[in-house]
């Protein structure tokens, strides 16, 4: 596949790193996976392949070079069996990308050359290290009926994991250098009660779709997202990720720039058949 990008992706994919496989086979693009990622791949994405433009490959059959891109996600499971490089480190010309959930510690990034950082991310499956904790114990105070809500924070900027793995995909098969630091959230702030309750009444409905026992209040909770958007006044200053950055690059490489289309409440429903699977 001469002229099309190389693109090695290793570590925790989880969700997110075979959702940005998705969205990599509508390019034209060589992604590279560590053997067990590799054979997983070719299982789970066996119709896209068939009309695909892009290829998935083994790290035994295509090294690291001068011009590839080595995507690095999570924090660990970065080594294949057939590198003989330090994931690019030592090779001129090959660029490094770490991809991590924000978790609050100081990770040393002194030899990549672009750290993304996501936050508040609604995953498609709870996998350490993509799963969002704060959903994850909404869902346990749902299940085991406890209903309690620990509020711990006057926002988040939640962010469908569908639109992260589109903005990350755009970012690799762009032509420009990836910025050293990159921040992805979402645009607004939405509180702790309203994501509970928007969560709470899907959670309901959903159960009682599979039991058929439908309550009233089932049948009269509104339609619409109970989630309303916070008044710029109710978002504490400076909590919000810095998103600039993420639109340039976007921009900068011929896109329309950092503009999630996912609703939330989609996300959340994604999140909800991952946990109830």
């Amino acid at each position: 596949m001469e002229g099309f990008p190389i693109i090695h992706l290793r570590g925790q994919l989880g969700s997110l790193g075979n959702t940005v496989i998705q969205r990599l086979l509508r390019e034209k693009v060589e992604i590279v996976l560590s053997t067990d990622d590799f054979e997983e791949a070719n299982e789970k994405f066996s119709v896209d392949l068939e009309f695909s433009q892009s290829r998935i490959v083994s790290s035994e059959d295509c090294k690291i070079d001068s011009g590839h891109r080595i995507v690095l996600f999570g924090f660990q499971g970065y080594f294949s069996d057939h590198d003989d490089v330090e994931l690019g480190i030592e090779v001129d010309g090959a660029e490094v990308i770490l991809i991590t959930p924000s978790v609050g510690i100081d990770i040393d990034t002194s030899e990549i050359d672009s750290h993304i950082i996501v936050h508040d991310m609604i995953p498609h499956r709870s996998e350490m290290p993509w799963n969002n904790q704060f959903l994850d114990d909404i869902m346990d105070s749902l299940i085991d009926g406890s209903e309690v809500l620990e509020k711990k924070r006057n926002s988040r900027f939640l962010v469908a994991e569908l639109d992260v793995a589109d903005a990350v995909s755009r970012l690799l098969i762009s032509n420009n250098p990836i910025p050293s630091l990159i921040d992805i959230s979402g645009r607004r702030g939405w509180s702790d009660m309203q994501i509970y309750q928007e969560l709470k009444i899907l959670y309901n409905r959903t159960i009682a779709g599979q039991t058929g026992e439908f309550s009233a209040e089932n049948l009269t909770s509104p339609s619409t997202p109970n989630i309303e958007l916070l008044h710029k006044d109710e978002v504490v200053a400076e909590s919000r990720p810095r998103l600039e950055v993420l639109h340039k690059a976007l921009t900068d490489s011929g896109f329309e720039g950092w503009r999630p289309t996912i609703p939330i409440r989609t996300a959340l429903m994604y999140f909800l058949i991952g946990k109830l699977k």
